[in-house]
């Protein structure tokens, strides 16, 4: 066996334990994901980002917003079934039409979403999207996946011989660019085409229109003419999430009229 063999399957054999012992079953998905964080630690995690942001975005003082976010979202949770987790939903002054999810249950959503859409439907459409990404463990995985990347880089050294530190910003500009537009950003729209299948899922449980899914988003592609080519960006194309939204939203319209109030 040539040096190089031997190094090869040292290689091997140190990352066969990272991937058996990191992947686990998400229910919700119906996929294994590598997982390499426990839950109480990525709900810990998120809740210190959560602090950290209520100390640099003001929180709204619109009782209106906030009562009507509380109400939709307690809707929206008991849709999804994971009702025992402790959720928190806050209105944030931003003008920006954003929301976010971190992990352990903590959703925030932008005055500006409010301006955006049009009825309840379309806001439970946003946060059945948000509360997706945190039953998914979007966060844990994403972070997964770059500590599994990170280690890649510090075996591949180890195991050829490397005995030249490498240069932080050469790395970056090196393995970063490949790692980051190869692997992470893919894995990501992949996250994204996730959150919104559970989340119309979820808003059709609540009792609210899937379809409303469709027409926020075809409301959003007026809003934000130019985006970035999809191989790029973060997030699925509007034109294939829209696309995609349609089919899911007649895979759930049987559930929505079972569920409907009003």
């Amino acid at each position: 066996m040539t040096d190089l063999s031997r190094r090869a399957l040292l290689l091997g054999a140190a990352a066969t334990p990272l991937a058996t012992q990191g992947c686990s079953e998400n229910p919700y998905l119906g996929r294994r994901q590598l997982i390499l964080i426990s839950a109480a630690e990525e709900a810990r995690l998120g809740e210190e980002a959560w602090q950290k942001l209520q100390t640099q975005t003001r929180r709204s003082t619109d009782q209106r917003l906030t009562q009507r976010l509380e109400a939709i979202a307690r809707r929206v949770v008991d849709g999804s079934g994971a009702t025992g987790l402790n959720w928190q939903f806050a209105v944030f002054e931003n003008r920006q039409v954003n929301a976010f999810a971190l992990p352990g249950g903590r959703i925030g959503v932008y005055t500006g979403m409010f301006s955006a859409v049009q009825n309840d439907a379309q806001l439970a459409c946003v946060l059945g999207h948000e509360v997706a990404h945190v039953l998914a463990r979007h966060g844990a995985e994403r972070y997964s996946q770059q500590q599994a990347t990170n280690w890649g880089i510090a075996l591949v050294s180890l195991v050829l011989g490397l005995s030249t530190p490498i240069d932080p910003e050469l790395a970056a500009r090196v393995l970063g660019l490949g790692a980051e537009f190869g692997v992470l950003l893919p894995y990501s729209r992949d996250h994204e085409f996730e959150a919104d299948r559970l989340g119309t899922h979820t808003m059709a449980r609540a009792g609210y229109d899937p379809r409303e899914a469709v027409r926020f988003w075809e409301a959003m592609t007026r809003r934000s003419g130019g985006a970035p080519p999809e191989f790029l960006s973060t997030h699925p194309s509007d034109d294939s999430r829209i696309a995609a939204l349609r089919g899911l939203t007649s895979e759930v319209m049987g559930v929505y009229q079972q569920r409907r109030v009003g």
